[in-house]
């Protein structure tokens, strides 16, 4: 008579293999998040030399208010509280549609966008294609620069 075999021993290779994979899979899953990290990290880094050079000029550095000012109530525009200021989202439509609209730049910024458009000297849609991945670099560093709003009292 052939002696019968503990199921239990028999699915344990099974059992710390599925372990193995999975605690491999858990230490893998905060690499990605690193590296995602990281990009950001870069993006916004990249987003700052272009910031520096074409918004801070009317927007402050780092965000901080300058010469720029909203339209309706002539406040200076304070990159630093804008996704507070928007609800606590980035407005990526509104800048989506500075680079993606109709008329790309036909905003208050035609003149910037046109500079960075041009400056870049490539021929559209090429020239056009960096010029829209400047602003989108841009808008990583506006990200970056967001205070924390002040927990209510």
């Amino acid at each position: 008579m052939k002696p019968k075999r503990n199921s239990y021993v028999a699915s344990a290779p099974i059992g710390v293999m599925v372990l193995v994979v999975a605690l491999g899979g858990v230490s893998v899953l905060p690499n990605y998040a690193r590296a995602d990290d990281e990009l950001q990290k870069a993006r916004g880094e990249a987003g700052r030399v272009w910031y520096d050079q074409y918004c801070r000029p009317c927007h402050g550095p780092g965000g901080a208010p300058g010469t720029a000012v909203y339209p309706d109530n002539k406040q200076p525009v304070d990159l630093r509280v804008y996704v507070q200021r928007h609800g606590g989202e980035f407005p990526a439509g509104d800048w989506l549609t500075v680079v993606f609209g109709p008329q790309p730049g036909h905003t208050h910024h035609t003149d910037i966008w046109e500079k960075i458009r041009t400056q870049r000297q490539m021929p559209a849609p090429s020239g056009d294609a960096v010029a829209r991945g400047i602003v989108a670099s841009i808008a990583d560093y506006v990200m970056s620069v967001q205070t924390k709003p002040e927990p209510p009292k």
